[in-house]
């Protein structure tokens, strides 16, 4: 019973708190912004998304009215796994680039990216229901 109990004890505190503190130096010391906070933004580069799906700007964003871009993908011939691929690259060049400038350490690389998949799944997926709400269905 002890045993379980530690095991549980370092698994869901003491490692948690390992990497909170490994993290806090960096932010302390400001290094990333004036206030000690991570900025990341990613600019969804809708003329690369359009060229990438075979249509203007202006039939991607007419499209993007009714339908994900995973069935705009679809209807051109264009896989689930090929849209995932691209934004997937899209956003490790943009992430690249921004460290390499020194705007994060590694640690925001590691988070940021354990929520990437579903990020971006949720991205390609959403569209504009017949009542005019955000869906995924």
């Amino acid at each position: 019973m002890y045993k379980q109990l530690r095991w549980i004890v370092i698994t869901f505190f003491l490692i948690p708190l390992l990497l909170i503190v490994s993290a806090i130096p960096s932010f302390a010391e400001g290094k990333n912004n004036e206030e000690g906070k991570v900025i990341f933004r990613y600019k969804t580069d809708f003329e690369g998304i359009s060229r990438f799906l075979g249509v203007t700007e202006e039939e991607y964003f007419e499209l993007r009215n009714q339908k994900s871009i995973v069935e705009i993908a679809k209807e051109r011939g264009i896989s689930e796994d090929e849209v995932f691929r691209y934004f997937i690259e899209k956003r490790f060049d943009a992430l690249k680039k921004s460290y390499e400038k020194g705007d994060f350490d590694i640690g925001f690389v590691m988070d940021y990216c354990l929520r990437l998949k579903d990020d971006i799944e949720w991205e390609i997926n959403v569209k504009k229901g017949k009542d005019g709400k955000i869906t995924t269905e």
